[in-house]
């Protein structure tokens, strides 16, 4: 018989018995494997309609997970807790990735990385207009600063704004807010549903646009369509995972490796990368996130004080 989905983590655990350690490892590994999708990615939008790609690499990840779902763990096992709360996120996730993956055909990967550190940036702002936060003037002014980073990637009228640039700020948010949600829902499914009923959500969501864009792919782009599924899929399935060990503000400073990773596949795919001003700004955009998340940190921990 074999071995249950639930069981995998114990596993895991086993081997870096640090929930914290055990957290990042898995916002590591995820990193690496969003890389790996973005790079496919690019190279199908390069070719094919965007909105296209986006659709095909959904069908796909639905395609690789969906299987080893029901091989694993059954029927039962591919069962959410609550389908209300993915299509909620649904509706963030495929709004945001259908400006990501317009924005993609623009922009280096660095820079794409670059300007998506600006989440926090834009959570903040949501916390203070939509859930009527108390933010103090210490966060307000690495706010600032953030945008002040933004401004020096994109550097408004000094340089022809790049639409992807345009794409890619109006993507950031709700990618943020879908990173909300799936921060809830994984405290209620494990990480391959909440993976598998992303996918699904997004095939089903992006299918009108399939059918619009329609082109028949050739064998390149079939495998290049399988292999963004895959690593999109085991991009979520482990930062999902880590979603369950740690709050996003903890994980925050981890994903800043990200432009490590797309700076270096700029350079060993396409031989070219972002300019110095995309790398200085994402300086100082870390470095008024990382204020952030620590402000986040410092207030749970207080609020958890008065709760006991």
């Amino acid at each position: 018989m074999s071995v249950p989905v639930a069981e995998l983590p114990d596993t895991l655990s086993r081997l870096i018995p640090s929930r914290t350690a055990r957290g990042f490892f898995l916002a590591v590994v995820s990193g690496i494997f969003f890389n790996f999708l973005n790079a496919s990615v690019k190279e199908l939008a390069g070719e094919m309609p965007p909105l296209y790609v986006a659709w095909g690499r959904w069908v796909a990840g639905v395609a690789l997970i969906a299987p080893y779902l029901l091989w694993r763990a059954g029927l039962a096992g591919m069962k959410t807790q609550d389908l209300k709360l993915h299509c909620f996120r649904g509706l963030f996730h495929t709004s945001g990735y259908a400006l990501w993956y317009e924005a993609v055909v623009w922009l280096p990967l660095a820079t794409m990385a670059a300007l998506s550190f600006t989440g926090p940036i834009f959570v903040t702002v949501g916390a203070v207009i939509f859930l009527r936060e108390t933010v103090h003037w210490r966060r307000w002014l690495a706010v600032g600063i953030g945008f002040a980073g933004m401004l020096i990637i994109v550097r408004p009228g000094l340089v022809t704004v790049n639409p992807g640039i345009i794409y890619m700020l109006c993507a950031v948010p709700l990618i943020a807010g879908s990173n909300l949600v799936a921060k809830v829902v994984s405290g209620r499914d494990k990480p391959a549903v909440v993976v598998l009923w992303q996918s699904v959500v997004g095939a089903i969501c992006f299918t009108p646009l399939g059918i619009w864009f329609w082109q028949t792919p050739t064998a390149d782009q079939l495998l290049l369509f399988l292999s963004a599924g895959f690593f999109g899929t085991m991009g979520y399935f482990f930062i999902t995972w880590a979603y369950r060990l740690l709050d996003i503000s903890a994980l925050q400073p981890i994903t800043f490796l990200g432009i490590v990773w797309a700076a270096l596949m700029d350079v060993a795919v396409w031989g070219k990368t972002s300019d110095i001003w995309t790398f200085v700004g994402a300086a100082v955009i870390v470095a008024s996130t990382t204020y952030i998340a620590h402000r986040e940190a410092k207030a749970g921990a207080a609020a958890g004080g008065k709760k006991t």
